[in-house]
């Protein structure tokens, strides 16, 4: 046995076993931050829609989620998508440590923690249904700049085939390669040993990487619709900044990438405490660029980088509107912190040492405010369902009581019910997407009943419900749950919510 495992040890590359330690540290944070959304069936109005399907999936230029069902079928499973999405992250945050050649024992613990723990995996976690498929695209967006980073020519086209395919799963995590192509830059000029103008070579040929991926992404895009027949949907069309000037949309990048420091925007930063240390962590960092800084060449270069760093965090702006952008879309931040750990890592000993250990305590404390952040938000869908599910079952019962209910009843909802269930403020999750008020809204109202309530009885249509909305019969009538809330007109039962 012991022969056995000494030739398994020989035969597994060194630089594998390196990545032991912090594969296992993503995978333990991972399941402390999202096991509780593994083991239970967690959900809002969109994973109640797309319970059994992916979503809009081609029609938001996202093809990819249609050829990647081969994988992960049109089953929203939590336990089994949820552990295959964190072994895929985890593997992308060591193919990170690798890209930015980051050795410290601390950073390789500390910075795959946060990637797993961070609220737009959260997000993710939240939308089961396209889990794992977005999972996927990250670790390809990671991997391109990986495969990228090793500089030879037949491996260009690997890049960019890698990057096509993780753009017609999630567009967003172009943010993700940019950001990490930027960083791998920032690095080389730190440790001063590329000239200068190799390493802006190196720059515009990673930009012109992504300039032709962008392009082969949307051309696959255009032979989709010729062949399907299909279009960008009013969600893709109504949100793009087509109109808006670019030196405009550079500003609005910038002023978004702040906005996150100033009012923990997006949820990106998870409580006040986080917010002062992610602005003492920036803060720290900057300063400690300094000691490294030895010629004007390298100063220029390394301030340019800097600067460029929101931008690139924060360019899904640049074509996007600022009404679409959430906490999925910004995954891209979490390269930050990568950022900040290249930074401290190369700062000299001895004063080199105290710093490192303070800034690990620093990156330990967001850690763990995100892992419970995620169970914050977990619990406060848990709590959401269980309000909706009794609220429903009493509605319904009222339904199949109603004087007249037959055959061929429809069920007509009027107004919304998000008055009537508890919101439950006391979990602040500021402006998270993946949980708000209308858990249950119009167009999930009816999944929700037929799935998690087994109750078949067909609803009344769009039009329908807007006509009956403005009947007098139905406004007169009182609001749920009085006497009178409930009652059938003509072939419909209606419960007039508000």
């Amino acid at each position: 046995m012991r022969d056995g495992l000494g030739t398994l040890r020989a035969a597994c590359p060194a630089r594998w076993r390196r990545d032991r330690l912090p594969f296992l540290t993503a995978l333990a944070v991972g399941m402390l931050a999202h096991g509780y959304a593994f083991a239970n069936k967690l959900v809002n109005h969109d994973e109640i829609e797309s319970l059994f399907g992916k979503g809009a999936t081609v029609t938001s230029g996202r093809w990819g989620l249609e050829l990647i069902k081969v994988l992960f079928p049109d089953w929203s499973m939590p336990w089994l998508y949820g552990l295959l999405s964190l072994l895929m992250i985890s593997a992308a945050a060591c193919l990170m440590l690798r890209i930015l050649n980051l050795r410290s024992t601390a950073m390789r613990i500390l910075l795959p923690a946060l990637v797993v723990s961070f609220p737009s995996l959260t997000g993710n976690f939240c939308f089961m249904f396209t889990s794992a498929p977005y999972a996927w695209a990250f670790f390809l967006a990671v991997l391109t700049v990986y495969v990228y980073r090793w500089g030879e020519p037949l491996r260009m086209g690997l890049s960019l085939l890698l990057l096509v395919l993780a753009l017609g799963i999630y567009q967003a995590y172009i943010a993700v390669a940019a950001t990490l192509f930027l960083l791998s830059m920032l690095a080389d000029a730190l440790d001063n040993e590329k000239p200068v103008g190799e390493i802006v070579l190196d720059g515009v040929k990673a930009l012109a990487l992504m300039g032709a991926a962008i392009a082969v992404y949307y051309g696959v895009t255009l032979l989709v619709f010729r062949f399907t027949g299909a279009e960008f949907n009013g969600y893709v069309t109504e949100n793009v900044n087509g109109a808006v000037s670019i030196p405009r949309r550079i500003r609005m990048a910038y002023d978004d990438f702040f906005y996150i420091f100033r009012f923990r925007h997006f949820s990106l930063i998870t409580s006040e405490f986080s917010r002062w240390l992610h602005i003492l962590l920036v803060t720290a960092a900057i300063v400690c660029m300094a000691p490294r800084m030895k010629k004007p060449p390298q100063i220029a270069l390394v301030a340019v980088l800097t600067l460029l760093l929101p931008l690139s965090i924060c360019c899904m702006v640049l074509i996007m509107s600022e009404e679409s952008i959430h906490t999925l879309v910004m995954y891209g931040f979490v390269c930050l912190y990568f950022g900040m750990g290249l930074v401290v890592e190369r700062l000299e000993k001895p004063a080199g040492g105290a710093v490192r250990s303070a800034f690990a305590l620093l990156l330990a404390a967001v850690a763990l405010g995100n892992v419970y952040f995620a169970n914050k938000c977990y619990l406060k869908l848990k709590l959401q369902y269980e309000n909706a599910y009794a609220f429903y079952s009493v509605l319904t019962a009222r339904v199949l009581s109603t004087e007249g209910f037959d055959e061929n009843t429809r069920l007509a909802l009027i107004g919304s019910q998000d008055n009537l269930l508890h919101s439950f403020p006391e979990l602040d999750t500021e402006e998270f997407p993946a949980i708000g008020r209308d858990l249950i809204n119009a167009y999930s109202r009816e999944n929700f009943l037929r799935y998690y309530l087994g109750f078949e009885l067909p609803f009344a249509s769009g039009e329908e419900t807007e006509r009956l909305a403005q009947d007098p019969r139905v406004l007169a009538m009182a609001e749920y749950p009085y006497d009178g809330s409930v009652r059938k007109i003509d072939d419909f039962i209606v419960v007039r919510l508000g």
